[in-house]
């Protein structure tokens, strides 16, 4: 769930950018690409990010990759990434009931064979290896579906850090008719277990409106040794990046941070970027 509260995607004051009728609507983003949204503004943000900007194109993966999603949000990585490695398998959460719908419409519209995506209506998180699921409530913004969190405080945080009213304006509107949602948090290696014939995971990508240290405290050991690649989104008013950095390099990877070219300087975003060193 990308950190989009920018002046580029956010709908001015006479338009929510939201589609409001019953039905979702369909949007063409690009050549031989349209989805359902829920924000038109939103994905328009994301599908910059990925196809045009390639934010995830961190390193070259096998032609058969063991991929996981999470903060699937609408579909664009993990359409962008079937596209690109046609026998990809991915595993993917999204934890927002509207946006898990697009999601599975997204990917039906496109063809995506089933038995190549798990997706799942639940969040990650952290928690005993022995532990049952929670309830937790997630604050969902309709207008920015792609900022929804279980940290709203973070929201207003940035809003104080921004330095211009105008821009403070723009989030009180595509915050507006934020409502909460209760849905399930599960640990990730949970859903790896699952797994009887998996021998790597080639890459980890996270984008969860400041909960990315508890979906990295999700994973078990056994499974971070499967772990080739990470890229985790975080926000540097969440106060995580630097205990992110430290526990990916206590699990062995190296680790560099890359800034967000739309972020802004009174309140950074960084993908975090983890590889394991060749021959490791």
């Amino acid at each position: 769930m990308p950190a989009s509260f920018t002046a580029d995607n956010i709908a001015p004051a006479s338009s929510s950018g939201v589609h409001s009728g019953s039905e979702p609507k369909l949007l063409e983003l690009g050549p031989d690409l349209a989805v359902y949204i829920g924000a038109e503004r939103d994905a328009r943000f994301i599908y910059k990010e990925i196809y045009q900007d390639h934010c995830y194109d961190v390193s070259t993966l096998p032609a058969d990759p063991f991929i996981i999603d999470a903060g699937a949000n609408i579909g664009l990585f993990t359409l962008y990434m079937k596209a690109k490695y046609p026998a990809a398998r991915i595993l993917a959460f999204e934890p927002v009931p509207q946006i898990f719908s697009l999601y599975q419409r997204n990917l039906a519209l496109h063809g995506v064979a089933p038995a190549d995506v798990a997706a799942h209506q639940c969040a990650l998180g952290s928690g005993s290896p022995a532990a049952t699921a929670s309830t937790k409530m997630l604050t969902y913004f309709p207008n920015a579906p792609g900022n929804s969190t279980f940290v709203p405080q973070e929201k207003e945080l940035l809003r104080k850090a921004l330095p211009e009213e105008h821009y403070q304006r723009m989030i009180d509107r595509s915050s507006a008719g934020a409502t909460q949602v209760p849905v399930r948090v599960e640990r990730l290696s949970r859903f790896l277990d699952e797994y009887e014939d998996l021998a790597r995971i080639d890459f980890l990508k996270i984008d969860v409106e400041s909960w990315e240290l508890e979906v990295l405290r999700g994973v078990d050991d056994c499974h971070w040794a499967m772990v080739r690649n990470v890229a985790v989104e975080v926000s540097e008013l969440s106060g995580l990046r630097e205990d992110i950095e430290a526990l990916l390099r206590e699990k062995g990877f190296a680790v560099e941070k890359e800034l967000a070219e739309w972020s802004y300087e009174t309140a950074p975003t960084y993908t975090v970027l983890a590889r394991r060193p060749d021959g490791v």
